[in-house]
């Protein structure tokens, strides 16, 4: 076996973006050594010789700077002037909503084209508070609209008259207000959250990111002589040769942020005692129950059940683990295999692509979602029309997303794009949010219909990634890029469901623990946390230094609640690749009018109506789980095939 240390690898930088994207922690039993160099990206002109070209028009939103604050300075006159006039009545219902709708296009144009200006700079501060004020603007703007909906007057409107008062296409918006009643603050109430309760909660995060950037790890010395920090070298420590660096490495990794264990657990309760401060504001008994009805449209109850559930499936991660162990032992001659042993690389090299190249992958791997859906596509990828803001740069923010609103350009922001597989990855991920704004711009007639539940969003971009992970695999020439690609699609499998059921259930254990007076302390947080990767996790029992790796999860103290989103979405994700390829045709159409739809009704309800199925929890479980038992055991087929 030749080893191969240069360049950067494809599968280690897949689940890099995986883990340190979304949780800042890379839990190696999943992080695979079947991993190859992968060409440096500099090595070849991935942006063609005009990199310029794939910064984003401004001018789409604006002809210029100047323009764009007098326009701001006008709008917010007026409205200033809609907020003032609360006279809402039967008559003019109709009316004063057509205004909201407008008013909130505008206001998000504004909002896009600064949010774009301040990922370019994060030098200039002007930016992002200018960010701020927009953004605060649209909250009390929906604030307000949605206390005026609260108005006897309002309410009292029966839905047999919303036809003749021309209120039919707001009919959703309507039913929401009269649901939510009870979780609407006034608006007076809302502009003490955003000046008090907002801030302080922002303060817990800032302290967590401000203690994590300060954190030391001791180096680690190489039988060569050379010192590896574990931090920053983290890769080039799992992917050594030596299982006593690799050993070493890992044991200081978690040992550095251990010294900081005391402050950053207060910080999570601290965050957890704050987040249900402000649900209450909001009428909702606790934050979890607040964020899973706002990004999973579901009660408390039902997520707790399917967390629950989930550990009778952990045989499937387990399983997948098993073969991973396996291989690892068969490469490095390791007697008991660790989860830092499983990025030992196998000498594989995956391609670098050009941004053509990627373009045209991508393209391929969509086609099964119809001339529509790829055409859009094709669209954006075409840097000549000016929605690719992805060439990277100094001061950028590190940050993938897409920006844009119905009736507002969109525009798909990158870090930069390398060429990479992680890359790539990421480029049809957020593809995908902005070619689902692109449809609801063409398809709603309420631009507030663009707002859903997170999951769903998750979902459809999820779900573009798992055909590019099938396309590659498909066109993989040889035994060893089939395995490569293969091991990368089982991963991410393994990632979306099982570490977003541990991290799940470890984060509602921490806020139902905060609650009850259980959970105060590092030993408190560090319980939990090993009571439940100890039902899923075949390597944690016998790794004792990772009783600390929840420190490093940055969604847990960043976006807290959100880690849930990932499983619901993964698990509709791989309901809908079951479909597409049963028969594309049919898909192609109804998955087309379900992104143009925007959302009008409850997730559940949407899904039923265009796709056929609900959020029926075992019917979605065995879509997915189905699908990663097919990869793990495609994988040890082709592992056996390996020398």
């Amino acid at each position: 076996m030749v080893w191969s240390t240069a360049g950067s690898f494809a599968l280690f930088n897949i689940l890099i973006m995986l883990y340190l994207l979304r949780t800042g922690c890379l839990q190696a039993l999943l992080v695979v050594f079947f991993c190859g160099a992968q060409t440096m990206a500099q090595n070849k002109p991935v942006l063609g010789n005009d990199a310029e070209k794939f910064h984003a028009s401004l001018s789409r939103y604006f002809s210029s700077a100047q323009q764009e604050q007098e326009m701001l300075t006008r709008l917010l006159d007026t409205v200033a002037k809609f907020h003032a006039d609360s006279q809402w009545s039967r008559e003019n219902l109709a009316g004063r909503l057509e205004q909201y709708q407008r008013l909130l296009v505008s206001l998000k144009r504004h909002y896009v084209y600064r949010r774009l200006c301040a990922m370019r700079n994060t030098k200039d501060t002007s930016e992002q508070a200018h960010v701020s004020v927009v953004s605060d603007k649209v909250s009390l703007l929906q604030s307000f609209v949605n206390s005026a909906l609260q108005q006897p007057v309002i309410t009292a409107i029966n839905p047999a008259d919303w036809e003749k008062l021309r209120l039919t296409k707001f009919a959703w918006l309507l039913q929401q207000a009269r649901e939510l009643a009870a979780h609407l603050p006034s608006v007076h109430d809302q502009e003490i959250v955003n000046r008090i309760g907002n801030p302080i909660y922002n303060s817990f995060i800032d302290r967590y990111d401000r203690l994590m950037d300060e954190v030391k790890a001791e180096p680690v010395t190489t039988p060569e002589g050379k010192l590896l920090e574990p931090l920053k070298n983290r890769s080039a420590i799992y992917r050594h040769k030596d299982a006593t660096v690799r050993a070493a490495g890992a044991a200081a990794y978690y040992k550095a942020y251990e010294q900081h264990q005391e402050v950053i657990a207060a910080t999570l309760v601290n965050i957890a005692v704050q987040g249900t401060a402000l649900a209450k504001q909001y009428g909702y008994k606790s934050a979890t129950e607040r964020m899973y009805a706002k990004r999973l449209q579901l009660p408390e109850e039902s997520v707790k059940e399917m967390l629950q559930g989930m550990t009778q499936y952990a045989d499937v991660l387990k399983n997948f683990q098993q073969v991973q162990a396996a291989n690892a032992q068969k490469i490095t001659g390791v007697e008991k295999v660790h989860s830092w042993d499983l990025s030992v690389p196998s000498g594989y090299t995956a391609p670098v692509q050009t941004f053509e190249e990627a373009r045209q992958t991508m393209l391929r791997a969509l086609a099964p979602l119809g001339e529509t859906y790829t055409s859009h596509f094709a669209w954006l990828m075409d840097p000549g029309n000016g929605g690719l803001e992805i060439a990277g740069g100094k001061n950028r923010l590190t940050e993938n997303t897409s920006v844009g609103f119905p009736g507002v350009p969109v525009s798909l922001y990158m870090t930069g794009y390398n060429g990479e597989t992680r890359s790539t990855l990421v480029l049809i991920h957020e593809g995908g949010h902005a070619i689902h704004q692109q449809l609801m711009t063409e398809g709603t007639t309420v631009p507030s219909y663009s707002a859903g539940p997170a999951f769903l969003n998750e979902a459809f971009a999820m779900f573009n990634e798992l055909l590019l992970l099938d396309e590659w695999t498909k066109s993989s020439e040889n035994v060893a890029a089939k395995a490569f690609y293969t091991q990368s699609f089982a991963s991410y499998l393994a990632t979306e469901i099982f570490t977003s059921a541990e991290e799940g259930t470890f984060e509602q254990a921490v806020y139902d623990g905060v609650a009850n007076g259980t959970v105060y302390t590092w030993q408190d947080v560090d319980r939990v946390y090993g009571q439940v990767m100890k039902q899923y996790d075949y390597f944690f029992a016998d790794e004792p230094v990772r009783h600390g790796e929840w420190i490093n999860k940055r969604l847990l103290f960043d976006d807290p609640v959100y880690n849930i989103t990932y499983l619901y979405a993964v698990l509709v994700a791989c309901k809908l690749y079951d479909m597409v390829h049963a028969d594309p045709a049919d898909f192609a159409v109804r998955y087309t009018a379900l992104l143009k739809n925007g959302f009008d009704a409850p997730a559940a309800t949407l899904l039923k109506k265009f796709m056929g199925f609900g959020l029926d929890r075992e019917a979605l479980l065995n879509a997915a789980l189905d699908l990663m038992r097919k990869k793990t055991k495609d994988l040890q087929s082709l592992y056996a095939q390996m020398p």
